[in-house]
């Protein structure tokens, strides 16, 4: 008869039961969901779409857990009072935790936001990523205060960046990350007016601003001038193109430059367009976070 081996304890159990008979541990992975207002994938896991933040349906009901069986505990092994486990997993009602996110999009750990504050870093922290030489040994800090939740960077080399859900106005000298791509937005000079003498150069064709591309160490790559008007940024058919990172959406994100601002919205792109905070700066459930290469996301 088939069986199916646990990934938690390495038990065999046959394969019509969905629960492992010594753990416990779930053997079927549960149904796959779908965002019904913009159609991406979601984890078990998730109450919020990571992309267009709508609350997720809920999950529908797995098979019923096995009743607990004496004969199957292992000697050794304590198990905790049902009572106990149920009172320390109950969720605080409208409060916020931090979720680490995995490279393969997988929910981590997560770590519920109480007044304390909530540090993220490297060797040091709460929320630990030890192996990223990118995260500063405390990087940033989540703090929960007037109902809102509030994210910060520590004066970090690398920065924190959030994901764009709605466009927003920049302000010159502000960083973007997009795929693998790190820019930053400068403000270009107007020519000089009157009889002055005119610096050399060809003709200014109208450029209100630049993006440029900041590379690893700190040196500078190509310089994208901005025109007036719609600027598109993505992997191909784009003004601002960067056709060798595959981690940047064919159109990826729009700048649009005006008279009275300069705007950045995100094009529905699949890993986000994210922008770089300069103070304590309010996060919502839904929002993800970079921290040097990693991701965490609020529920």
């Amino acid at each position: 008869m088939a069986s199916l081996r646990c990934p938690r304890c390495g038990g065999e159990t046959d394969a019509r039961f969905a629960f492992c008979h010594a753990c416990g541990q779930t053997l079927r992975p549960p149904p796959e969901r779908t965002c019904a207002g913009c159609g991406a994938k979601l984890e078990p896991s998730f109450r919020f779409c990571g992309y267009c933040g709508r609350p997720a349906d809920p999950a529908p009901p797995g098979p019923p857990r096995p009743p607990a069986d004496p004969a199957a505990e292992r000697p050794g092994r304590s198990t905790p009072e049902p009572r106990a486990v149920e009172a320390a997993e109950r969720p605080v009602a409208g409060a916020l935790r931090l979720v680490a996110m995995r490279h393969d999009g997988v929910a981590g750990t997560a770590h519920p936001l109480g007044p304390a504050p909530l540090v993220c870093g490297r060797g040091a922290g709460h929320v630990r990523f030890d192996e990223d030489p990118t995260v500063d040994p405390e990087h940033a800090r989540f703090t929960a205060r007037d109902g809102a939740a509030w994210v910060e960077d520590l004066g970090t080399v690398n920065g924190t960046f959030v994901r764009l859900r709605a466009p927003r106005p920049l302000s010159s000298g502000d960083e973007l990350r997009l795929g693998r791509q790190l820019l930053k937005l400068e403000a270009m000079p107007r020519p000089p007016d009157g009889d002055g003498a005119r610096p050399w150069g060809s003709a200014d064709p109208g450029y209100r601003a630049r993006l440029s591309q900041l590379l690893e160490g700190g040196g500078t790559g190509e310089v994208f001038p901005l025109r007036d008007g719609e600027n598109t940024v993505g992997r191909e058919l784009a003004n601002v193109a960067f056709p060798g990172d595959r981690y940047v959406s064919a159109r990826h994100a729009r700048i649009d430059v005006g008279e009275a601002a300069i705007v950045v919205a995100d094009l529905g792109s699949s890993n986000g367009t994210f922008v770089r905070i300069t103070g304590p700066t309010r996060v919502a459930a839904g929002d993800q976070v970079l921290i040097g290469m990693q991701l965490v996301r609020l529920e």
